[in-house]
């Protein structure tokens, strides 16, 4: 018995067994799988490493599909020749498809072909489905829409406050772009003031996603903002699949503001449209929607300013006729009042004159009094102001210069006639006219340097 654990040479091969050249082997395998498959026929796989050639051809490879980070367990190369890619492009074209795409998953119909001089082994596209394209579209997004309603994802943004006047837009959509026309017109021809903040990002092709995922997080950063809105124009279904990625679905839910989502679905929406807090079909329709949001507001508010006034004006009319009906019971009540303050007054008036009367014969009295007074008062009065001016002259006496002269005191003055007060008022050989109690005096200045006084003497002269 042979044991498994040890290498054994195989038998040598008969003298007589046959052989094969590699160009006979290779032509043995192209003519196998000609009969084998005389006529086209129909795989289905996704497209993997799409690359389109300056001559028109499209090379690919067709993968078995399989689990995110996981290698395909299969795989063939495939090749759509210029000539016959315009039949593929008409049959995506009828059902608005779009463009075939890495990623895809295809149904294509294709001719294996064996090149016997390489030992390749190749297929050659002749046409495809566009249904099963559509219908594995479809099944992607209805999955990834059932994991987002799982999670709660999709009422995220639905869930915001819409502000009531929406004036502070942020846009995410390709700059000049139809769609970015079509949005801005809508806006423009409403007479109010919106205030767009545009974020350019592609929105078709393999890099749309991150665009406008980085569109969406710059206008994230803004506290300037009411609203955002997501828009491109109509295109291929298949093109339009760019929203339906899973982390733009993520961001948009993400939104601190509503988003409003406006990417040309006539049919089916989008992933985006599920998550997003309002989706309308166009551009167009999502600036009519943020009128019809500021519009709504303005009726609203001019409503209530109109039932105000209404209300304004019953209150005053009700006012009216009170103030009118006050106004005739305020009239009767002052006739009736003014009558009885009639005879009040009248009697108050009687007894004030009767008092006048009392009090005049009073004052007469006490004038009559006061004037045998004042021959009395006007007396001692006199006698007073003697009594003062006789001191006021004796003082007047006092001061008088001549006394003052007799009494020993001179009175010195400049040739200008100015009193000599100091030392400093005259200046040396200066004429001074001295004045004394007989006479007058006149000398010339000059100084001799003073000495200390005693106090013990006296030097007045």
């Amino acid at each position: 018995m042979d044991n498994p654990l040890f290498e054994t040479e195989p038998p040598p091969a008969p003298r007589d067994a046959p052989s094969f050249t590699v160009a006979q082997l290779n032509q043995l395998i192209g003519g196998a799988l000609k009969q084998i498959f005389p006529d086209d026929l129909w795989v289905e796989g996704e497209i993997s490493n799409l690359n389109r050639s300056r001559a028109g051809h499209v090379y690919f490879d067709l993968i078995e599909p399989t689990q995110p980070g996981v290698a395909s367990a299969a795989k063939l190369s495939v090749v759509l020749f210029s000539q016959t890619k315009q039949i593929v492009n008409n049959q995506l074209k009828r059902q608005n498809v779009g463009a075939i795409k890495d990623g895809m998953a295809v149904r294509i119909r294709s001719a294996v072909d064996f090149y016997e001089t390489q030992g390749r082994l190749q297929l050659r596209m002749t046409g495809i489905d566009p249904r099963y394209i559509l219908a594995a579209m479809a099944a992607e997004r209805d999955e990834l829409i059932r994991r987002l309603k799982e999670e709660g994802i999709t009422e995220v943004n639905k869930s915001l406050p819409m502000p009531p006047v929406p004036l502070r837009i942020g846009l995410v959509t390709s700059e000049g772009s139809a769609a970015e026309a079509d949005f801005m017109d809508e806006l423009r021809g409403c007479g109010f003031g919106f205030r767009v903040v545009l974020c350019d990002s592609r929105v078709q092709g393999d890099l749309a996603p991150q665009g406008l995922v980085a569109g969406l997080r710059t206008l994230y950063t803004r506290d300037d903002l009411d609203v955002i809105a997501v828009i491109r124009g109509g295109g291929a279904r298949g093109d339009l699949a760019v929203f339906d990625n899973e982390t733009l679905a993520r961001t948009i839910a993400a939104s601190p503001v509503p988003v409003f989502t406006g990417v040309g679905h006539e049919i089916d929406s989008s992933v985006a449209d599920e998550v997003a807090y309002a989706a309308l079909k166009t551009p167009t329709a999502v600036a009519a929607a943020l009128v019809n949001c500021v519009s709504g507001y303005v009726e609203h508010v001019e409503s209530q300013w109109h039932n105000i006034a209404g209300v304004a004006a019953a209150q005053t009319s009700l006012a009216q006729r009170q103030l009118s009906d006050l106004a005739k019971r305020s009239a009767r009540a002052g006739r009736d009042g003014l009558s009885l303050a009639d005879q009040r007054l009248t009697s108050r008036a009687d007894r004030a004159t009767q008092a006048g009367r009392r009090t005049i014969s009073l004052a007469e009295q006490q004038l009559e009094s006061q004037v045998a007074e004042l021959p009395k008062l006007a007396q001692r009065i006199i006698k007073s102001a003697t009594t003062d001016l006789g001191h006021i002259e004796a003082r007047l006496h006092a001061s008088d210069p001549a006394v003052l002269l007799k009494r020993g005191w001179s009175i010195t003055r400049t040739s200008k006639g100015d009193v000599v007060r100091t030392v400093g008022d005259v200046s040396s050989d200066d004429t001074l006219v001295t004045e004394v109690a007989d006479g007058t005096i006149v000398s010339t200045a000059s100084f001799v340097e003073s000495s200390p006084v005693d106090p013990e003497k006296d030097t007045s002269s």
